[in-house]
């Protein structure tokens, strides 16, 4: 129903259509795969008004961890956050500088225990550069729980972004969901937050998403 990034609407509470592929390779059995691909959106308002769409393009290595396989994971690597068309109006000639990358990694757990499934997440990204605000890091952690002898799912998760320029936002963003499968869809209703960013950003989100994957 709406695009919202790390708690920030991405397009300005309209509708978003999204969607992506990869390509993986088992490069060691249970321990290493290496992947690939890529994601789309459209997005419009706010700091996207002059791009229309977001395409990111990504790859790293992802997998088990030697010796504790049953409970860690791990996923590395690297992202690109392309807006074709977009142009900072602040440069000389309308040079393009708001496509930017993002370094990852990231490390879950599923934790033993006869109830249910439960999984814990945390992630670290960094960027030299940001969309148009500098240096920053990126950290998340989440937690994910299959609700017993149903088909839903809840998640939440909290984040901070941290910037290296002073005058750049430190802020927070907060999650919780719950989903469910039915003919096939994956279904997804979803709560954000966000903290500390700029007064007119800083609204309490509800959206909902329907997807399939093949």
């Amino acid at each position: 129903s709406q695009y919202i990034w790390r708690g920030e609407q991405q397009n300005d509470g309209q509708s978003a259509v999204q969607g992506g592929l990869d390509y993986g390779v088992t490069l060691l059995d249970t321990y290493i795969d290496a992947y690939v691909g890529f994601w789309g959106s459209n997005v419009s308002g706010g700091t996207n008004t002059l791009s229309g769409n977001e395409l990111d393009y990504y790859g790293g290595f992802s997998g088990a961890v030697p010796l504790l396989e049953d409970y860690f994971s791990y996923d590395v690597g690297f992202l690109y956050y392309d807006y074709p068309g977009m142009t900072d109006e602040n440069t000389a000639n309308g040079a393009r500088n708001v496509d930017f990358f993002e370094y990852y990694g990231s490390l879950s757990l599923a934790v033993p225990n006869p109830i249910t499934d439960v999984g814990i997440s945390y992630y670290y990204g960094y960027s030299p550069n940001g969309f148009q605000t500098g240096e920053y890091d990126y950290q998340n952690v989440s937690i994910e729980i299959a609700v017993p002898n149903t088909p839903f799912t809840i998640s939440g998760g909290a984040g901070f972004t941290g910037m290296d320029d002073e005058g750049g936002n430190n802020y927070s963003d907060y999650i919780a969901s719950i989903s469910t499968s039915i003919f096939g869809l994956d279904l997804g209703l979803n709560y954000t937050t966000i903290d500390g960013y700029t007064d007119d950003l800083e609204a309490d989100e509800v959206s909902f998403s329907i997807s399939k994957s093949f």
